[in-house]
């Protein structure tokens, strides 16, 4: 039986560990990355008016201009996020964007109710 070092061994396993990471780390960015993009476009899409219509409780409905405003707010807050994922990736972070920017788009999705004055 060939005798190990064990500094040696646990300091192979350790640089392991940190690749396997790096790689998981990068896998997992790239793949946010496009998912925001495409949150991104579609959100801007219905913002410059290109959608015109969104379904909400089932029905489609006409987009309107507040709830267009309400989509630009969307894909700002999703351009902010792909500019955070992309220097740096910190999954507490990244899971309080979410919640901000799913919030978001309940608004931009919410049907309006007239205004009584």
């Amino acid at each position: 039986m060939v005798k190990v070092s064990v500094n040696r061994y646990i300091t192979r396993r350790i640089g392991t560990i940190r690749k396997d990471a790096e790689n998981d780390i990068q896998r997992l960015r790239k793949k946010t990355l496009r998912n925001l993009e495409e949150i991104f476009v579609m959100s801007s899409d219905v913002a410059r008016g290109e959608i015109k219509h969104q379904r909400i409780n089932g029905r489609m409905a006409e987009i309107t201009l507040r709830q267009r405003r309400r989509w630009l707010l969307v894909a700002g807050q999703t351009a902010l996020m792909i500019k955070g994922t992309a220097t740096k990736f910190d999954e507490q972070e990244i899971r309080l964007q979410l919640n901000k920017l799913e919030r978001q788009v309940q608004e931009a999705t919410s049907i309006e109710k007239p205004r009584v004055e």
